[in-house]
């Protein structure tokens, strides 16, 4: 495959998890308009912001190993198609139960986006640029997450909430269309083939190495859901921002996001390329980013001022999104080029658990204690859990053909 088609392709697969957090997000923002139009209270609107990660926990490793078995051009287009749809059916709701039921078929369709585009960048380039490609996607994922919110408010100053629905559903229908006809995977051998068909439930299941990767991304998850489900109401409901200016400012975390990825994939392929340590590399952003993020959660929550608050709790991101891409760059090296889809849907799995947990957690402990902080203090907790559990995770341990693979300076042993 030329570099070109490379290039091309990776810049597709960038455009799918840019839609997906633009196609997240719109909730966020027009939570406020639908509390309005409905009358819901915050723990009726946690239990509708959670209704899309039941089945985006639950088929993460379906999705994932679909991927793997069928190839990530009838996956993905499938995949996409279907949570568009279900994107611009969103508009169209009219009680708590068809939101929540559009929510749900909304998840059905995103739970196996990231596995199965995971293992289409798997391969395209090896393990060396594990780090970078996953923070060069992800960025791409928080740069739709940034640019969401004046977009939504736009839209919906013009038209009203539920156009947003609408349009950027519309954009991808129009993706699938062009993935389908632009990708092509690179098939094995008949004997290779049949080795990859036989995906390793087992050893996934099995494997205690997984499992701390499983529970470092809930921990991360659970503080990264309430930016996509409650940043928005907090801004205007604690913060006493406008519409308008909440479009603005809710876009910040974001936006400091697509640089924490980019740069947290970096230093992680830097620190592997300098001394070929594998553990170090991956282990050593996470460690440093949770309590930085901790930090400046607790910062944030305890200024007088709006703005100030806005970037310290911004910075905090900045701080998730450095792990974020060395997450999924270890559940990359312990998928190995066979079963990097399979293994980044279990890892993904937390995300999904914590997607909801956080939001309903959230609503409730807002409802009956009328505090916006002790929500955050959840947050902060389990990011100090996750630095003590991610050096239980071992990246060189790879599952390709059942096996456990070694490196020592990047090389196999």
């Amino acid at each position: 495959m030329t570099k070109g088609k490379k290039y091309y392709l990776l810049t597709l697969i960038c455009l799918l998890f840019l839609i997906s957090y633009l196609d997240r997000v719109i909730i966020s923002i027009t939570a406020p308009s639908m509390m309005k139009e409905f009358k819901f209270d915050a723990g009726t609107m946690g239990l509708i912001f959670s209704a899309f990660a039941y089945p985006y926990a639950l088929l993460q490793m379906v999705g994932g190993s679909l991927g793997d078995k069928f190839g990530p051009r009838k996956v993905l287009t499938g995949l996409m198609a279907w949570w568009s749809l279900f994107c611009i059916a969103t508009g169209q709701a009219w009680s708590f139960i068809s939101l929540f039921i559009y929510r749900l078929a909304f998840g059905f369709g995103e739970a196996g986006g990231f596995p199965v585009a995971t293992r289409a960048i798997r391969g395209l380039y090896g393990q060396e640029k594990n780090g970078f490609m996953q923070g060069l996607t992800h960025a791409a994922s928080r740069f739709g997450g940034a640019i969401a919110p004046p977009i939504v408010v736009f839209i919906m100053i013009k038209w009203n909430w539920r156009a947003p629905f609408y349009f950027l559903g519309a954009l991808g229908l129009i993706w699938a269309l062009l993935f389908w006809i632009s990708f092509r995977e690179e098939k094995p051998s008949g004997v290779e083939e049949k080795k990859a068909e036989k995906l390793p439930w087992k050893a996934l299941l099995c494997n205690k190495n997984m499992w701390m990767l499983v529970f470092t991304d809930f921990c991360y998850g659970y503080s990264l859901w309430i930016y996509l489900t409650w940043m928005p109401t907090y801004l205007t409901g604690q913060r006493h921002f406008s519409i308008l200016n909440m479009g603005f400012y809710a876009s910040l975390p974001l936006t400091l996001g697509i640089f924490g990825d980019l740069l947290g994939g970096w230093v992680s392929d830097f620190i592997y390329k300098v001394n070929g340590n594998l553990r170090l590399a991956r282990r050593l952003p996470i460690a440093v980013a949770f309590p930085m993020a901790s930090a400046l959660v607790w910062l944030g929550l305890n200024t007088n001022s709006g703005i100030a608050a806005v970037w310290f709790l911004a910075g905090a991101f900045f701080f998730l999104e450095l792990a974020n891409a060395n997450l999924w760059a270890t559940s990359m090296d312990v998928g190995g080029k066979k079963f990097s889809g399979s293994a980044s849907g279990m890892m993904n799995t937390g995300f999904g658990l914590a997607g909801i947990i956080s939001p309903m957690v959230f609503g409730y402990l807002l409802k009956y204690t009328g505090s916006w902080s002790y929500p955050f203090y959840v947050g902060v907790g389990l990011l100090l859990l996750g630095t003590i559990s991610i050096f239980l995770v071992d990246p060189t341990k790879s599952l390709d053909s059942g096996e456990n693979v070694t490196y020592q300076n990047g090389v196999n042993i």
